[in-house]
């Protein structure tokens, strides 16, 4: 398809930012009875990045593509940093993206790496619906039309006398597995309060997989006395237990008691990225599209933990970009995404349709486009770069 200067459709000629709902206090409507009985109230709407959120629309001709949401600190960076080197590039071609020209010296880091992302989504987006093709079709075919999801329980309070009750119905829905966090009153108490909190939730959840998320808050003898609940318990993995790739983290890989050990959502740059790959320190990876560089790159570490003999679970925090990578791969090295049991309804409302959950599966790809379109609210863009 041609513009009307003759150019493909996909050559960016504007960026623009637009601004969307900050993220609501308090919980998401219409939880089911069992999870909301437990549920704590989220801690985003006192966090500016949630409160004041945005879209990013790369243009062509006659079609954009769209990532939200994102930050005010992450939409400057876009907009000083990445938008004019941005602007006459060709979406479908999204291996140059990398090469494009970019302003100012912070070019590493969480949220230039965040913006370089979303950045990176968009072109995604626009090379979708410019081609109406699924983005898993352009990252090389679509394996799978739905992709299994598991729980994560992180917004739950897994020592509140109903928990087992939310455990339960996380397994009765048909969820792949449940993860539950290792909160700090828990951790306090000591390993035996932890394998009596967990082996309750565990043997609730059936036969269903059981993992837990340390949010890395355990010091390092926490961790090791943790080990073997967590080896009876048959954890599927143990994420980030503490600080992933230091001093710690080594003497709990060399403790002797085998759990497998995940990581990876925070790996934003790629030398971080290698390290914790080929450097044996993790038995799981968990990338994330929208902090470590997109798509392109969150595929390559994936085929890279694959030939490694790792699989790779998607953090949750950019679902559909998740859904994309995940229906690319077969089940071996993306068995299942994160659905957030509390926070992803919340994410969800920025856009117009939103992800929906059915007996444990979501789809690959909402068709043409990396998501649907985002909702606006206001006529005009805050920021706009290019014509």
């Amino acid at each position: 398809m041609a513009g009307q200067d003759g150019g493909a459709v996909t050559v960016v000629r504007a960026v623009r930012v637009w601004p969307v709902a900050g993220q609501p206090a308090g919980l998401p409507e219409d939880l089911p009875d069992a999870i909301a009985a437990v549920a704590v109230a989220p801690a985003g709407p006192s966090w500016p990045e949630h409160r004041a959120r945005f879209a990013i629309e790369v243009v062509g001709d006659g079609v954009s593509g769209w990532h939200a949401p994102v930050g005010e600190s992450v939409a400057r960076l876009v907009v000083d940093t990445l938008a004019d080197g941005l602007v006459g590039h060709d979406a479908a071609a999204p291996r140059k993206l990398v090469y494009r020209q970019r302003a100012g010296r912070h070019q590493h880091g969480a949220h230039a790496r965040q913006a370089a992302s979303a950045v990176e989504l968009a072109c995604w987006d626009l090379a979708s619906r410019a081609s109406d093709r699924s983005v898993p079709e352009l990252l090389g075919g679509t394996v799978r039309a739905r992709v299994p999801a598991y729980a994560s329980a992180l917004g739950l309070d897994p020592a509140h006398p109903e928990a087992v009750k939310a455990a339960a119905w996380i397994a009765d829905q048909g969820f792949w597995g449940q993860k539950w966090p290792l909160t700090k009153e828990v951790l306090r108490q000591g390993p035996r309060v932890v394998g009596r909190v967990l082996g309750a939730l565990r043997e609730a959840a059936g036969e269903g997989r059981f993992m837990v998320d340390g949010l890395r808050r355990c010091r390092l003898d926490e961790a090791l006395t943790l080990l073997p609940v967590l080896a009876d318990l048959e954890v599927a993995f143990a994420e980030e237990l503490l600080e992933p790739g230091g001093f710690a983290w080594a003497q709990v890989r060399t403790a002797g008691v085998r759990v497998p050990m995940a990581a990876g959502e925070h790996a934003v740059d790629e030398h971080e990225q290698t390290r914790l790959l080929a450097g044996g320190v993790v038995d799981v990876w968990q990338t994330d599209p929208g902090w470590s560089g997109g798509l392109a790159r969150s595929l390559h570490t994936i085929e890279v933990a694959a030939d490694l003999g790792m699989a790779t679970f998607p953090h949750g925090d950019r679902l559909w970009a998740a859904l994309a990578l995940a229906g690319a791969c077969c089940r071996d090295k993306v068995p299942a995404v994160e659905w957030h049991l509390t926070l992803e309804p919340l994410r969800q409302q920025v856009f117009a349709e939103a992800a929906v959950v059915e007996a444990g599966l979501l789809p690959s790809a909402p068709g043409a486009g990396l998501t649907p379109p985002p909702v606006i609210t206001s006529p005009l863009p805050v920021w706009a770069v290019g014509s």
